[in-house]
């Protein structure tokens, strides 16, 4: 049997770098349209949903014609607001797509749920993107993982990172040479996906990153 693929964007008009952004104008369309037209355009996708806390969210989604599902208030993260919205509807994977992402693609979502669908181990999977610039590294709203060899995500965090993506050489005690490493940098990009059974605790799940 195939499992069925659901997108929940959550969205609420109390962000506290951006009050309102998910209704903010973004080529005469309010930013939410822009993400939730995209998703629609999945067609791995059986149904996408945005989950809110809010009554003006909720008109202007609706009059788009999606799907709304309210959610508590007292949410402080995103993914609690998904979990409980996805606890409402039928679905063997959950794709969690932010609503401030107004340039996913299909691809994105594919790549994000490829590695859930090809290896039922897999419980989560988070994208990523390499850091190439040295402000985003210091930006604190980009929020910085850490993976091992896996590519499996350890942490992540807003702060900046000790190690550097610059080579940094450092002396090998056996040959008593010098050895340069490459650290690569990566931030989270606010797509991910996981296995709807594991919903009550997908905030602590060990993810993958793609």
């Amino acid at each position: 049997m195939r499992d069925r693929l659901v997108a929940i964007i959550p969205a609420r008009m109390g962000s506290s770098r951006f009050p309102g952004k998910q209704l903010a104008q973004l080529l005469g369309r309010p930013m939410i349209e822009h993400v939730l037209r995209r998703a629609e355009m999945c067609t791995q996708l059986k149904a996408v949903y945005v989950a809110t806390c809010d009554e003006e969210i909720r008109r202007v989604v609706e009059v788009l014609g999606g799907r709304v599902i309210m959610t508590s208030p007292t949410h402080e993260r995103a993914s609690d607001r998904v979990a409980e919205a996805a606890d409402q509807v039928e679905a063997d994977i959950v794709v969690m797509i932010q609503g401030d992402e107004p340039m996913i693609t299909s691809a994105m979502i594919a790549a994000a749920v490829t590695p859930l669908l090809s290896n039922r181990s897999v419980e989560c999977v988070n994208l990523v993107r390499r850091i190439t610039k040295q402000h985003d590294y210091f930006d604190p709203n980009i929020i910085k993982v850490v993976m091992n060899v896996n590519h499996d995500a350890l942490y992540f965090s807003r702060r900046r990172f000790r190690h550097s993506s610059l080579q940094k050489p450092i002396t090998c005690p056996s040959s008593n040479r010098s050895v340069s490493f490459h650290f690569e940098l990566n931030s989270c990009v606010s797509l991910g996906a996981y296995r709807r059974r594991r919903s009550n605790e997908q905030s602590r799940s060990t993810c993958s990153a793609s």
